[in-house]
């Protein structure tokens, strides 16, 4: 016969050693708010979305910042986490494959002096991949089966090891990691994920796509998606039942959902800081 007060003993002590074990992965989500809506499942023990087994992970997300507030939030408890070795951001309506973390991952540790993104569509538009070509800039070819040299990408998929977020702090510790501007006088838009690639090359280091990752952008109201022509859906879990693809006619509902969005942002920063 089992002794109990030995056998739960037992699994109290290895629980607590658990929670002693260093994340060696933290996934980070920034969030438009608690309210809305996530694509996939990625924080818990049971029932993941992307395959992260046999490595141990934190999970970290934000509400209610702007985008480029946010992933600075997101990066800072990455790199106070002691023992992390990489910060993977997804998005909250970006799908990434099953088998995402371990292919971006694998394309990371042979080539250590890079961050390493995913394919994800602007909705209704093209990759949010863009390559350098002589002096223009152009929508890259992101058929599966390439790993190539990006000079910009969105972040929403996107493993970056935390010692080229170190180096980076370390060297330049007065500047954000991103930034957006808008609406400043001689200064064109720029976004918090050029501020970030920007940064990144000044240091230093390169940005590489694997184009077998593949991810859906997700209208999460509706499960409708912006991918790649010949992507297979059954590489994906969601939490969110995939229906078809976006149209046109879905573009103004979507653009009044994301305007709204911002506006309630803008309003809680307005609050806090006035």
């Amino acid at each position: 016969m089992y002794n109990k007060e030995k056998l739960m003993q037992t699994l109290h002590d290895i629980k607590d050693e658990a929670a002693a074990i260093a994340p060696y992965v933290i996934v980070a989500q920034p969030r438009r708010s608690k309210e809305s809506p996530q694509a996939q499942l990625l924080d818990g023990h049971l029932g993941l979305h992307i395959d992260f087994t046999g490595f141990s992970r934190g999970y970290v997300e934000s509400t209610n910042l702007a985008v480029d507030a946010a992933r600075n939030y997101l990066i800072q408890c990455a790199l106070e986490t002691e023992g992390a070795e990489y910060l993977f951001f997804v998005g909250d309506d970006t799908v990434s494959p099953w088998d995402a973390f371990k292919v971006l991952h694998k394309t990371s540790q042979e080539n250590p002096d890079a961050v390493v993104a995913g394919v994800y569509y602007i909705k209704l538009s093209d990759a949010m991949v863009m390559v350098r070509n002589n002096n223009s800039i152009k929508v890259a070819n992101v058929d599966p089966g390439q790993v190539f040299e990006a000079w910009q990408t969105g972040m929403d998929c996107m493993l970056i090891p935390i010692r080229i977020l170190r180096k980076m702090y370390e060297e330049e510790p007065e500047l954000p990691f991103c930034c957006i501007a808008n609406g400043i006088k001689d200064i064109p838009f720029i976004g918090e994920d050029n501020f970030f690639v920007h940064r990144l090359r000044k240091h230093g280091f390169r940005l590489l796509v694997n184009t077998d990752v593949q991810c859906l952008h997700m209208d999460v109201y509706t499960g409708k998606y912006t991918a790649h022509p010949n992507v297979d859906l059954n590489n994906y879990y969601t939490k969110i039942p995939i229906t078809e693809r976006l149209t046109m006619r879905d573009k103004k509902r979507i653009d009044s959902i994301w305007a709204v969005s911002t506006e309630k942002v803008t309003e809680n920063l307005r609050r806090e800081h006035y």
